[in-house]
């Protein structure tokens, strides 16, 4: 069993192609959810969604989000009304974010929550959140004042100077790992972290609680999501630069390299030095590419 570190669109592409190659309830998935919001009295999980939609075989692949042919009525409708919601969502998509809401105003957990409704989609992996406590990233603009990261890159295209990012939870205490992820971990013949966003994606799962410890323990693969010192897609630069990190695959190394064993750089990333990287072709530009990286990757795990 191995376990994958996910958020965004990278990583997702990256289990594609995995699940050529294993079971998928040979696949762990903790997911961001540090991009939560509740919205219009539902309670929006992109990240999750992203993943459970992928391995029901529903997904939008075309855009990495959301459920594909969805249409778009309740959205457009609350529009002519007067109402613009933060996000575009799909009318099955608002479906899920609804079941969600309610699950969770019954007493559930987010991870139960995930479970209930992974089941209903007959999705076969494990699906979960990396924290039952709500955390949410900000970028901080110029002048001091904060922005849900949604709005940074959904409504505004990352088009806002930004000076920082801010992680806050409801209780203002440290998010703590579920136990149900901190046994994926241990349980797990080893970890990827996937191309993802450092800032947004993977650094809100490596805050919580118990993560960075029990990563530390086990083999674990990160893959940079930069060529050069441009990301492959999304915002990291601007976000790594706020965060104070190089926006390059070396500054993604600093960020993991108190819990890899291995890190992966693109045969593109060619002017970037990181010590004791590996390269690999990690532009998942089709399944075939995607399934293709992945069996380089399941090759350095360690056998039993």
């Amino acid at each position: 069993m191995i376990t994958v570190l996910s958020g965004g669109t990278g990583t997702p592409k990256l289990i594609r192609g995995l699940r050529q190659i294993l079971r998928d309830c040979d696949i762990t998935v903790v997911v961001n959810t540090a991009e939560d919001q509740w919205m219009s009295g539902l309670y929006v999980s992109p990240d999750i969604d992203t993943v459970q939609y992928l391995f029901s075989g529903l997904l939008n692949t075309d855009s990495w989000w959301g459920i594909r042919g969805d249409s778009f009525e309740t959205f457009h409708a609350m529009e002519k009304l007067g109402y613009t919601e933060p996000l575009p969502l799909g009318d099955k998509d608002r479906a899920t974010c609804i079941a969600r809401a309610e699950f969770l105003r019954q007493g559930m957990t987010l991870t139960e929550a995930t479970k209930k409704i992974a089941k209903v989609y007959g999705v076969q992996a494990t699906i979960l959140p990396m924290s039952n406590q709500e955390v949410t990233s900000y970028v901080q603009r110029e002048d001091k004042t904060l922005m849900h990261y949604q709005e940074y890159w959904v409504e505004r295209r990352g088009n806002v100077p930004i000076t920082g990012i801010v992680r806050k939870t409801a209780d203002d205490v440290q998010p703590a790992a579920t136990p149900e992820v901190i046994a994926a971990i241990e349980e797990s013949d080893g970890i990827i972290i996937g191309p993802s966003n450092p800032v947004t994606s993977i650094g809100p799962i490596l805050e919580c609680t118990g993560v960075c410890g029990a990563l530390s323990k086990k083999f674990t693969i990160a893959i940079s999501p930069f060529i050069g010192r441009r990301p492959v897609s999304g915002p990291a630069a601007a976000l790594m630069q706020a965060w104070g990190y190089e926006p390059t695959s070396y500054g993604t190394w600093q960020v993991y390299k108190d819990v890899v064993s291995m890190f992966i750089q693109d045969i593109r990333d060619t002017e970037i030095e990181v010590p004791g990287a590996h390269r690999l072709d990690t532009m998942m530009t089709n399944e075939k590419k995607a399934e293709s990286l992945a069996w380089d990757l399941l090759s350095y795990l360690p056998r039993k």
